[in-house]
């Protein structure tokens, strides 16, 4: 069997696998409305782990324990700023809403909105570094090109699971959803299809850096 096939079957079982695990974690932390916001998530603990195992066996056995542990670090931290920074947008979100329709205020929404957008540029930028850290662990060096695909990696991530999302609810497989939520962003977040999407965006990324770097060593 030809090794990118494995390759692609294994990253596609661990994208699926971590969609499930989250999305079983929060139906028994509880569905309705924002249970599910404060929780901790078993998943996005081992995700992380399972993902760099997936590296180091599949593509890069020369790389360092220590540089894995940098980047295990780095994303922990990542996270957590990250996660702070979805909850300033959804709740701007809300805010800009209430109080334009309640108050009437232009300049208070106007406000809101601002803060909203620069917690959407800084969750661009933060990921954008992390990615380019992780890019510099394996060893890869990223043209002007990949810097600005990297830079926007958020919104094919969040597209991605959106699709992702609405197919999975046209099966079934979301039975507590009603079809109104589809229109809502925050339930990629709610049913983890943002997980499988950035499991293989990332994975599909280093595939292609990997695959390239090795076809210009065998140029040269």
């Amino acid at each position: 069997m030809d090794k990118n096939v494995v390759k692609i079957a294994s990253l596609v079982f661990l994208a699926v696998a971590a969609f499930l695990a989250y999305y079983a974690e929060v139906l028994i932390h509880g569905w309705e409305g924002l249970l599910w916001v404060w929780n901790f998530y078993w998943t996005l603990l081992l995700v992380p782990l399972a993902f760099c195992a997936w590296i180091k066996l599949c593509f890069v056995k020369e790389i360092k324990l220590k540089a894995l542990l940098k980047f295990l670090v780095s994303y922990f931290i990542t996270f957590i700023a990250i996660l702070v920074l979805l909850n300033v947008v959804y709740n701007m979100r809300f805010v800009a809403y209430y109080v334009f329709c309640n108050t009437g205020v232009m300049l208070n929404a106007f406000l809101a909105v601002c803060v909203l957008a620069v917690a959407i540029l800084l969750i661009f930028a933060i990921l954008f570094l992390e990615n380019v850290k992780l890019q510099s662990i394996l060893n890869f060096k990223l043209k002007d090109k990949e810097m600005v695909v990297l830079f926007f990696m958020p919104l094919y991530i969040f597209l991605t699971a959106e699709v992702f999302m609405i197919l999975l609810f046209c099966l079934g497989v979301f039975p507590k959803m009603q079809a109104a939520d589809l229109l809502d962003s925050i339930f990629i977040f709610k049913t983890g299809t943002v997980i499988f999407s950035s499991v293989m965006f990332e994975g599909l990324y280093i595939m292609y850096k990997k695959s390239l770097s090795a076809k210009l060593r065998v140029e040269k």
